[in-house]
C-alpha cells in the first residue's frame, strides 16, 4: 500500500449533501478515487452524484467497507463527525476546514490515537498518491506519480511545487498536506516516518512556514543513520514578529521560528535548502541523486 492512500482506499465523504460535499464527490469519482458512501444526517438522500447516502458512519461502513473518510463540515460540527468516524472503525480521517478550536484539534488527535487510526488536518488540502487516489481538494494536474515524498504545512504553496516539480519531470509518490494550525492529526515527524518506510519515496520534499517546531523535526530526521534524502523550502522570510502569516501557526515569537534560524538549521543538518522556490526543483534534484550537500553549495 502506499503512504495513507491507494487505489484500494474506500472513501466515504461526510457532508456530502453540502455545496463543497457534492464537488469534492464529482471530482474524486473523476480522478479514480472509489468513493463507497456519503453521509448525510438527517437528510433523506438515497444518493448524491450516484454514490449512496447514509444517516451515519458506521452503516456506511459496514454496507460498503469504506477505511477512510474526509468530512466537509463546518468547524462547529467537525469534532463530533470525526470521532463518529473514528469510533466507527475508519482508519483514516482527513478535516481541511480551517477555524477549528485548539481543544477540539486536541481531542481530535486524542481519538485518533485512541483508535489506532489517523487524522490528517485540520486546514489541510488532503492527500494525493499520483495515478492511485487522491482524498482532498488539491488541484489534480499539477502531480504526476515518481519517487518524490512531499510534506507541506501550506496547500497553496504544495499546489505551486508540485507543479514545478511535475514540469521538471520529478514525480510524487505521496503529497501530504499536514495543515498550517498549530495542533495537526499528522505533524511533520510523523510524516515523514511513513515515507521513510514507504519503498516507493526515494527522497523527501518538505515545505514549511515560520513558527512552530515542524522543521527541527525535520532536522533531527535528516541527521539520522538511514534517513532518505531531504530538500526543503521554509516561507516567511519577510514576515515581522507577532504576525500571523496566513496560517494560525505561522507566527514568529521567538527567533527559533524565524525564517534565518529554520532555514540555518535545515542546513547544518545536511538538508538541501532553497532560498527561494526558483531554487527548490534544483535542491529536489539533488536529493534524489544524493548529491552531497556541502555547506557552500546549498542553495
Amino acid at each position: 500500500m502506499s503512504v495513507l492512500i491507494d487505489e484500494g482506499t474506500r472513501l466515504l465523504i461526510q457532508g456530502i449533501a453540502g455545496r463543497f460535499g457534492r464537488i469534492a464527490a464529482r471530482e474524486l469519482l473523476a480522478y479514480g478515487t472509489k468513493v463507497a458512501a456519503g453521509i448525510a444526517h438527517g437528510r433523506p438522500d438515497t444518493a448524491i452524484e450516484g454514490i449512496p447516502v447514509f444517516q451515519n458512519v458506521r452503516a456506511a461502513r459496514e454496507a460498503t467497507g469504506a477505511d477512510a473518510a474526509i468530512a466537509f463540515v463546518p468547524a462547529v460540527a467537525a469534532l463530533d463527525q470525526v470521532i463518529e468516524a473514528f469510533e466507527a472503525g475508519i482508519r483514516l480521517v482527513i478535516y481541511p476546514g480551517d477555524g477549528l478550536p485548539i481543544q477540539d484539534a486536541i481531542e481530535m488527535r486524542a481519538a485518533a490515537r485512541a483508535n489506532g487510526a489517523v487524522l490528517v488536518g485540520p486546514n489541510t488540502p488532503g492527500v494525493i498518491s499520483p495515478g492511485k487516489a487522491k482524498v482532498g481538494f488539491m488541484p489534480s494536474f499539477c502531480y504526476v506519480a515518481g519517487p518524490l515524498g512531499v510534506i507541506s504545512r501550506s496547500g497553496s504553496l504544495s499546489y505551486e511545487v508540485g507543479h514545478r516539480l511535475t514540469g521538471a519531470g520529478l514525480g510524487q509518490s505521496t503529497v501530504i498536506g499536514i495543515g498550517g494550525d498549530p495542533v495537526k492529526g499528522l505533524n511533520a515527524a510523523e510524516a515523514l516516518e511513513l515515507l521513510h518506510a514507504d519503498p516507493e519515496t526515494r527522497a523527501i520534499v518538505y515545505l514549511g512556514e515560520i513558527g512552530g517546531t515542524d522543521e527541527y523535526d525535520v532536522a533531527r530526521y535528516a541527521q539520522r543513520q538511514g534517513a532518505k534524502p531531504v530538500a526543503a523550502l521554509i516561507v516567511g522570510r519577510a514576515a515581522p514578529a507577532g504576525k500571523k502569516m496566513g496560517h494560525a501557526g505561522a507566527l514568529i515569537g521567538s527567533h527559533a521560528d524565524t525564517h534565518a534560524a529554520k532555514t540555518k538549521l535545515l542546513r547544518e543538518a545536511g538538508v538541501h535548502t532553497a532560498d527561494t522556490i526558483t531554487h527548490l526543483v534544483p535542491a529536489a534534484m539533488a536529493a534524489l541523486n544524493h548529491i552531497a550537500c556541502a555547506p557552500a553549495a546549498r542553495v
